[in-house]
């Protein structure tokens, strides 16, 4: 009798080439220039002409725009025309809002088991953003912010927590941009910094949901009053 064998046989499955398809470019190619400005809220986004810019199909196109109306970056009117989403009152509150539950979360989480490896790596990043600060260098600062924070997060082995706390983040950075429109405004951003991270080093969970929240709150306060209400015309 042969012995019986518990391996699976082996699957004809060959290794797929990890880079971005078709879509994701597109998608990451029009949210840059969302994001930047480059196109404006209330700019009409036609499949067939973006497709032709792209030098690619549209059912590319269509999906990339699909992913940025679920992120908040597009809108469909009622006529089915998709066109750059209008800042609002009402949506940098509700994102800052859920950014502020799970973002807290994240640090409550987190703070009490960064290690020192950690800890130095968020004390590099902390200067650098205060140099990025002092040059008013917006994309450097956003990207450093992110990095200074998530380093934290991460520590909690909590990947899907920190997945959906950075897609909030990247969200946000249309609002984020504005709260970052003045050198003052850099400075007071940065300057609430530290809080977290000696809260971190103090391996102190509530201190570092507190001091998360506390600079959601700060950003909010400065842009919330400036912007429209989604009732307002357009």
């Amino acid at each position: 009798m042969e012995a019986r064998t518990d391996q699976p046989a082996e699957l004809p499955i060959a290794p797929l080439e990890e880079r971005p398809s078709t879509e994701e470019r597109a998608e990451a190619v029009l949210r840059e220039l969302i994001v930047t400005g480059a196109l404006r809220e209330g700019t009409p986004l036609v499949q067939r002409d973006l497709a032709e810019r792209l030098m690619i199909s549209q059912t590319p196109v269509r999906a990339a725009l699909t992913a940025l109306e679920r992120d908040g970056f597009v809108e469909t009117s009622p006529t089915g025309r998709a066109v750059v989403r209008r800042l609002t009152r009402e949506d940098f509150e509700e994102i800052s809002a859920a950014r502020s539950g799970l973002e807290g979360l994240a640090a409550r989480t987190s703070a009490p088991l960064v290690g020192e490896a950690e800890l130095v790596a968020m004390r590099g990043l902390l200067d650098e953003l205060r140099a990025a600060a002092e040059a008013e260098a917006v994309d450097r600062y956003l990207e450093l912010r992110w990095a200074y924070f998530s380093t934290c997060y991460r520590a909690s082995g909590r990947r899907r927590l920190v997945d959906e706390v950075e897609r909030l983040f990247r969200r946000s950075e249309r609002y984020n941009r504005l709260v970052l429109s003045t050198a003052e405004r850099f400075a007071g951003s940065v300057s609430r910094y530290p809080d977290f991270l000696a809260a971190c080093e103090a391996h102190d969970g509530e201190a570092a949901e507190r001091a998360v929240q506390v600079s959601l709150r700060w950003a909010v306060d400065r842009v919330s009053p400036g912007l429209p209400s989604e009732g307002d015309a357009a």
